[in-house]
């Protein structure tokens, strides 16, 4: 065991490059798809850097059209941003390497657990959950607020770890602020720094005072976010979306959805049929499951503090935010990203412990190799946006906007007709989505005007 320690640490760089580059590779030949082009391509203030300075003062998300303005000023086109988001993702598999030999060295059974670290990054790197992160450009919201996530969680760490009272109290909270300026769903991190101590040995009582400016921090941005005429825009249409019982239950069955893509990830979808739940009682399963996984979190804090850990991460990205501010896709697989990693950690960990290197080496192969072949054909359906929304209506069949934003790629391709055929599919399932009716009536005047017959 000792000898893959030393070997693993040497050649992990290589090791991560190589398998990203390998699993993405495909990936950079996509296209700007679906809301690229609300958020990039038909978006003029990333298009110069007059434009963004001159958008800051009403804009949302600074940071990250900063990037995207700088990948569009650079003219490389889609595969620019796909190379940008390639980096963004090496980056984010580093860092949870690094993290994952933190957390490791503060268990006990540190010696066993070695591996771990280099497996969970490269599961990390693999996993095909990740691609609406990676591959789709706009996913880049998540991935990059996960870079100044997890980049502020190794400066505390590690400003703890040396008594580093800089990084401590300038570079951790300058961090968070960037995560926020990127998106603001980093308003979790002083949760998780504390889920950090509890999971490696710390103590309720003492556990906030060296993160206490994480906290002031929190407090100030709160403040911004609910005077911001652009945040607060957001914040009230998304409060008006559910009652909270009804959120809650929804937000469940959400979560029930994101643990399978996570253990079982077989059939991405980047639109699921999740719907929009009246009451705890539509939800039952999804409640039990939550209750057993709440439950396994607290039993297991002594035993084993990395499951229970890794629990926590999990719930508190995937649940409570969104309690708060529900919203009208119930859940997607880039919210996985950064929820996830402390599981593939913790299944790491256990592995570590309960087989021998040779075995653990055979096991570990076969988990990346299902991975990257699961995550090479997924990005296959990102090739163009009618092999993504295709795709999306097999598993989504039952949903008038996948049938209707696939009919607009084919309305985009000139192919009236099936066009036509998806738009009358998406106003059966829902006779109130206008812009199906909308794109409808559009297709039906390209028809006339290139001299065609309208099939009833």
């Amino acid at each position: 065991m000792r000898a893959w320690r030393t070997e693993s640490g040497a050649s992990a760089p290589i090791w991560i490059t190589l398998v990203v580059l390998l699993a993405y590779a495909n990936a950079l030949v996509g296209p700007f798809q679906f809301d690229d082009f609300n958020v990039i391509v038909n978006q003029t203030q990333v298009h110069s850097w007059a434009n963004w300075i001159a958008a800051l003062p009403n804009g949302i998300r600074p940071l990250l059209k900063l990037s995207y303005t700088v990948d569009w000023t650079l003219g490389l086109g889609a595969t620019g941003f796909h190379l940008g988001n390639l980096i963004i993702h090496l980056m984010n598999t580093w860092l949870v390497y690094r993290l994952a030999q933190e957390f490791v060295q503060q268990q006990w059974q540190r010696e066993l657990m070695q591996p771990a670290a280099l497996l969970a990054a490269l599961l990390f790197a693999l996993h095909p959950a990740h691609t609406e992160a990676v591959t789709y450009i706009s996913g880049r919201s998540a991935s990059l607020m996960t870079t100044f996530y997890l980049a502020g969680l190794l400066c505390y760490v590690r400003a703890r770890l040396w008594e580093d009272r800089r990084a401590l109290y300038l570079y951790t909270p300058l961090l968070f602020l960037l995560a926020l300026a990127t998106k603001e769903t980093a308003v979790t991190f002083p949760l998780a720094l504390l889920a950090w101590e509890l999971g490696c040995g710390g103590r309720w009582k003492t556990a906030f005072k060296p993160m206490w400016i994480n906290w002031a921090v929190l407090g100030l941005a709160a403040i911004f976010f609910v005077t911001s005429d652009s945040y607060l825009t957001h914040m009230q249409r998304s409060a008006e979306l559910n009652s909270l019982q009804g959120n809650l239950a929804t937000q469940l069955n959400g979560f029930a959805w994101l643990m399978q893509q996570l253990a079982l990830p077989q059939s991405q979808n980047i639109d699921p049929d999740l719907p929009l739940l009246s009451g705890i009682a539509d939800a039952l399963l999804p409640l039990v499951l939550a209750i057993a996984l709440l439950i396994a979190m607290v039993l297991s804090r002594r035993s084993r503090p990395w499951l229970s850990f890794a629990l926590a991460w999990a719930m508190l990205h995937l649940i409570p935010l969104y309690l708060v501010l529900p919203r009208i896709d119930v859940a997607n697989e880039r919210q996985l990203y950064l929820a996830g990693w402390p599981l593939l950690l913790a299944l790491s960990m256990e592995l570590a412990l309960c087989l021998d290197t040779q075995r653990l080496r055979v096991v570990a192969a076969v988990m990346l190799l299902a991975c990257a072949s699961l995550t090479v054909l997924r990005n296959q359906d990102y090739s163009s946006e009618i092999a993504l929304w295709q795709d999306t209506a097999r598993k989504s069949p039952d949903k008038a906007r996948v049938h209707n934003n696939l009919g607009h790629a084919y309305l985009l391709a000139q192919r009236h007709e099936e066009a036509r055929r998806e738009f009358i599919t998406a106003m059966k399932l829902d006779p109130y989505l206008h812009q199906a009716r909308y794109n409808l009536f559009r297709t039906d005047d390209e028809i006339e005007k290139a001299g065609g017959t309208l099939r009833p």
